[in-house]
């Protein structure tokens, strides 16, 4: 179903959870802020995340979820008298709000028993329990098609509409980044992030040292910037890797900042890989427990590298067979591979975007 175009001034965007997926959405946001430049929109974000989406999302109001202002959530959602609800998540929670705000148009995934919050449901972006139609930015658009617009294909970079931050100029971590961007060259800078939320998707801790090793013996000035949560797998390379190896903990807009005097990301399918790629840099991915045909930018600068194991993707957070063979089994050469060809890639005279990775995106079997 699709509705006729409208002409809404008041417009709640709902995108909250994860880093990764609230960045994919950010092209979505831009196109509904092009789409009613009039309109005062407003878009959920958690908390940790408000700060940079304040400085990533033009015209749009962010609001921090949990909401600490005087007023309760609940009722002073009631009264801002919404005409246009986008809800991304779907879940129990924003379906309540989106019932709540009293707008006559309200958007979401068809998803089972959330329906009765909804008059507007878009086709879920699944053919079965795992299997993904296609990449996740594509169908954070379909909300949007459905609403009457013809958003441009998604893009990387599309909803970036102003530079990054950097965060405070004093701080410890930009004191240490003047001294990396001191270091010589080499054959590239390499920034590698292997944060891992669920416990599936984390590599194996001598597979990360052995890929930042392979990396600097080709002359690579790579370094390991580690997300909240990594503390463990630090502790793990400190005995396997020198001190220049690590970045010190950094706030997201400092991240940001690495990430953009950087040539290539490498990591696990982690958030920051996804906010690499609105910033511009080609990636190379190691996938297990999710499906890369959701979660990989299409194109050949962005390389999945996975094992092929048949229970791969399973989308399970803690992998129930014994070994976890399809991250234990990718090892880092075939990964620091395709580092070193996107870099070789990225200084050759080709036009950009001409690097080529593993047929099907996938590393051969170890």
């Amino acid at each position: 179903m699709t509705l006729p175009r409208s002409d809404h001034r008041r417009i709640l965007l709902i995108r909250r959870k994860a880093l990764g997926d609230a960045l994919v959405c950010l092209p979505a946001v831009t196109a509904v802020a092009e789409a009613w430049p009039r309109a005062r929109i407003d878009l959920v974000i958690d908390r940790p995340l408000a700060d940079l989406f304040c400085e990533l999302a033009t015209n749009v109001t962010v609001l921090a979820y949990p909401h600490v202002a005087g007023d309760s959530w609940d009722p002073w959602l009631r009264r801002q008298h919404y005409d246009l609800v986008v809800d991304w998540l779907g879940s129990p929670r924003t379906a309540l709000w989106t019932a709540l705000s009293g707008a006559g148009v309200r958007v979401v995934y068809d998803l089972p028993w959330r329906r009765w919050a909804y008059n507007l449901r878009v086709p879920r972006n699944r053919t079965g329990s795992h299997a993904l139609r296609g990449f996740a930015g594509e169908a954070f658009l379909d909300p949007l098609r459905a609403l009457g617009l013809e958003p441009l294909p998604w893009a990387a970079g599309q909803g970036l509409q102003r530079p990054a931050p950097e965060g405070p100029v004093d701080s410890a971590f930009r004191r240490w980044l003047r001294e990396w961007d001191a270091r010589p060259a080499g054959s590239g800078a390499v920034v590698l992030v292997m944060s891992a939320t669920w416990s599936a998707k984390a590599w194996p801790a001598r597979h990360v040292a052995g890929l930042w090793l392979q990396l600097s013996a080709a002359g690579v000035r790579a370094v390991l910037a580690p997300g909240p949560g990594d503390a463990p797998l630090v502790g793990e390379l400190a005995t396997l890797l020198p001190a220049e190896a690590f970045a010190p903990p950094s706030s997201l807009a400092e991240m940001a900042a690495l990430l953009r005097r950087a040539d290539l990301f490498v990591g696990t399918d982690n958030g920051l890989r996804h906010l690499a790629t609105l910033l511009g840099l080609p990636t190379v991915t190691v996938f297990g427990p999710t499906d890369p045909a959701g979660w990989n930018p299409p194109g050949p600068r962005h390389v999945a590298m996975r094992t092929g194991e048949a229970c791969s993707p399973c989308d399970l957070t803690i992998c129930p067979v014994a070994g976890r063979p399809c991250l234990e089994n990718l090892g880092p050469g075939p990964v620091a591979a395709a580092a070193l060809a996107l870099l070789a890639a990225r200084g050759a005279a080709g036009p950009p975007g001409s690097a080529t990775g593993h047929e099907h995106g996938k590393a051969p079997h170890c």
